[in-house]
């Protein structure tokens, strides 16, 4: 019996409805998942619905984007794009005002950096006009995977990946950063909404060495996170077993989750075979008090 722990709705920048997930989880053999869509709780209501009569085992979550610069005394070298912290919110309250305000704030941020890219993107050649990528995400949140959608469907680039890593991933020509939350606002937020904070895909964070990520985790722990993504698309079977013994020594829940996207993304549902029994566990760690 396994889970997923990781996806993505229309909510965000995923390519299924929110109240359609839940059926694609059943036909995918698997027996409970996490909603977990960027920096909105949008989807979570009809998707816990849909989940409901269905009779499919359903925690709500949210994925909030979070400034990587913690003290870890290393500056990245010239030249080298810096990695992403992401920090996953499982058990939250859908309804939260905390979680309300942060993704108002959120939007408004995207609001001012999306326009800006798409006329960096002009610049460089690549004519795409912003309305466009406004109707690509189909009234969920806007961000970077649409601007790359308009560009795969105009043939400036063969794929998404090819867009970030030519154009618009961090360090590129036509990357504009938005403003993030610290970690230590993405973790207060996710524990005050009732729910517990989980560093999402480690490997993104792109550090030197294990001896800077322990580091890391410690300092989030500190901070009150409970978890890592130990199971990942990203992550090689190296990187889950070194991830695995990382959590256990600071004595952290491991979750995983294939970080669906529908169509926009070639990485299926149940990509990382994540037993059923990491979701019992996370469920546990959110019914317990905190």
């Amino acid at each position: 019996m396994f889970c997923d722990l990781h996806m993505h709705s229309t909510a965000s920048d995923g390519t299924d409805d929110p109240g359609r997930l839940p059926r694609l989880v059943r036909d995918a053999g698997l027996q409970g998942f996490a909603l977990t869509d960027h920096d909105t709780t949008d989807g979570l209501e009809a998707c816990a619905k849909a989940a409901k009569r269905l009779k499919i085992a359903f925690i709500p979550g949210i994925e909030l984007s979070a400034n990587p610069d913690l003290d870890t005394d290393i500056d990245p070298e010239p030249d080298v794009p810096r990695g992403t912290m992401h920090i996953l919110g499982y058990g939250i309250r859908h309804d939260d005002d905390k979680l309300t305000q942060i993704k108002t704030w959120l939007v408004q941020a995207r609001a001012e950096r999306n326009p800006r890219m798409v006329e960096r993107l002009n610049e460089l050649g690549v004519r795409i006009d912003y309305e466009e990528v406004v109707a690509e995400a189909e009234g969920g949140v806007v961000g970077r995977p649409h601007i790359a959608q308009v560009m795969v469907r105009k043939g400036y680039v063969k794929s998404v990946h090819e867009a970030f890593a030519r154009y618009i991933g961090e360090g590129r020509d036509a990357y504009t950063r938005k403003d993030r939350l610290s970690a230590a606002d993405a973790i207060a937020a996710i524990r005050d909404a009732g729910g517990v904070a989980v560093l999402a895909h480690p490997v993104q964070l792109k550090l030197p060495d294990a001896d800077t990520l322990e580091h890391v985790v410690k300092r989030l722990k500190d901070l009150g996170l409970a978890g890592i993504e130990t199971r990942h698309s990203d992550h090689d079977p190296g990187d889950t077993e070194r991830l695995a013994r990382l959590a256990e020594r600071y004595h952290l829940l491991t979750t995983g989750g294939s970080d669906y996207h529908g169509s926009r993304k070639s990485i299926p549902l149940n990509a990382t075979r994540t037993p059923m029994g990491v979701f019992e566990r996370l469920q546990d760690a959110i019914q317990a008090p905190q």
